[in-house]
């Protein structure tokens, strides 16, 4: 049987850590990746089903979790995790002329996440007073190299620079050479169970002032011996000391078990939002 072609939404431009993750899901076919300027723009062309999937980052090694992934996430109303992938992040320093004198660098320019995943590097190579910019996406950072000045270098991918045509001068460049980006493929639609199976949920509770309430929360798994990856929390952004959770552990939400302990999280839960199960 013939596999479905699907369009796939990436943040773009080419170049990007998105984009190789996207040649990675859809086996180097380019044809199908359609470029986004944001990461809300790719997530919104899924959940208005003008593109049927997308890809985007929601967690490095380095820097945790991709916040603007996550909050879109827990506040959609259809989106689903269907499979993660993850990809090892070599930094490149990029110029769009040879140098050998890195005395020269007066900027670097790229995304906020590469900019902070390599600056013990940059503290260590460069000068003291070097400007820092922000960019949308490394790809963009790059790609505006031909229009500035001499003394400035992007942090991008190599392959950013192949196709810009710019020059590397220096390669691995960040800071923890086992940097590693989870990215997620979603859609409007969930996944059935494949038989090995990892889950993520996102929760809050109807009183935050009530102890124990995170122990009741991870009793639910624990007693059903329910295996928890990952647990963290992140501020909900109305008032201090308010908290959302989010849990990734083995099992489909089709499993009994899993079920079960999802029923009775929800009774003390304000919010339980499944992001999406999704083969390990």
């Amino acid at each position: 049987m013939n596999k479905i072609q699907t369009n796939l939404s990436y943040l773009g431009p080419s170049g990007t850590y998105s984009e190789e993750a996207a040649l990675i899901f859809k086996e180097q076919n380019e044809q199908l990746l359609i470029p986004q300027k944001t990461i809300f723009d790719v997530l919104e062309s899924i959940e208005t089903s003008k593109i049927d999937q997308g890809i985007v980052p929601i967690e490095n090694s380095r820097v945790g979790t991709i916040l603007e992934t996550l909050d879109y996430l827990i506040n959609s109303k259809n989106l689903y995790i269907n499979k993660e992938i993850f990809l090892p992040i070599e930094a490149c320093l990029i110029t769009k002329k040879e140098m050998k004198d890195l005395s020269n660098l007066k900027q670097i320019i790229s995304k906020p996440e590469a900019i902070n995943q390599c600056n013990l590097w940059i503290k260590k190579n460069l000068n003291n007073n070097i400007k820092l910019t922000e960019y949308p996406s490394t790809a963009e950072a790059v790609s505006d190299l031909k229009n500035l000045d001499d003394s400035v270098a992007a942090i991008a991918n190599a392959r950013s620079a192949e196709i810009n045509k710019c020059n590397i001068v220096v390669k691995g460049i960040q800071d923890y050479k086992s940097n590693i980006t989870r990215f997620v493929v979603v859609s409007n639609y969930p996944n059935n169970r494949s038989g090995k199976d990892k889950t993520s949920i996102a929760f809050d509770f109807k009183s935050s002032d009530e102890a124990g309430l995170l122990f009741k929360a991870l009793e639910c798994f624990a007693k059903r011996n329910i295996n928890l990856a990952k647990i963290e929390s992140r501020p909900k952004g109305n008032e201090l000391g308010n908290y959302i959770f989010i849990i990734d552990f083995d099992g489909h939400i089709q499993d009994n078990l899993i079920s079960e302990a999802l029923d009775e999280l929800s009774r003390i839960t304000s919010l339980l939002k499944v992001l999406g199960s999704y083969p390990k």
